[in-house]
């Protein structure tokens, strides 16, 4: 298996991949274990991960009254419940708009018809796109079996903060998001 990715260059102070080394892979993600060299010229390994998906949307839906809408998820990494923003993997043949439909019912039930674009995140190997979410009207809820969602709730800027601050949101991207949203850095 050989990606198209930059492997690097030890005399420019990178870690340059001398061969990539797939230990692991499934249909979301690709671990290796890379042959590299380090920026000192020593040879060793090197964990990596690629997502094996077109793309990625991370979504936060805007109620009527101006509230950001999160779910309330347990992630199986973590071993904990906690706040987080509508996101999933891209999926072959759905634009990301479709796409951040898609997810938008199965976590929450609901579609939208007004659907912006906020900024894009390249990271391993994937870019994953941040959309804000409006003019929400009903759809069909229908979670994935993988899915462990227990609630959905309206929360303001305000009630957002208190929760980054309170352990009650800890997934990163979430973190990073709302900070955004909700700092005003997206005005």
């Amino acid at each position: 298996m050989k990606s198209d990715i930059y492997l690097g260059d030890h005399r420019k102070g990178e870690i340059e991949i001398e061969k990539e080394n797939p230990v692991f892979s499934n249909r979301f993600m690709t671990l290796y274990d890379d042959f590299v060299i380090f920026p000192n010229g020593q040879k060793g390994t090197y964990i990596r991960e690629s997502w094996n998906a077109p793309y990625g949307v991370m979504v936060v839906p805007i109620n009527e009254d101006g509230k950001l809408m999160l779910v309330r998820n347990f992630r199986h990494h973590t071993r904990r419940w906690g706040w987080e923003i509508v996101k999933g993997f891209g999926v072959e043949g759905l634009s990301p708009i479709e796409c951040v439909n898609k997810e938008l019912e199965e976590e929450i039930g609901l579609i939208a018809e007004d659907i912006q674009i906020i900024k894009e995140f390249p990271d391993n190997g994937l870019i994953t796109s941040l959309f804000v979410a409006k003019s929400l009207k009903d759809g069909v809820e229908c979670r994935e079996y993988g899915e462990a969602i227990s609630d959905v709730k309206s929360f303001s800027k305000k009630e957002c903060l208190e929760l980054m601050a309170h352990d009650g949101c800890h997934d990163i991207l979430t973190l990073f998001s709302l900070f955004l949203l909700v700092s005003g850095q997206l005005d």
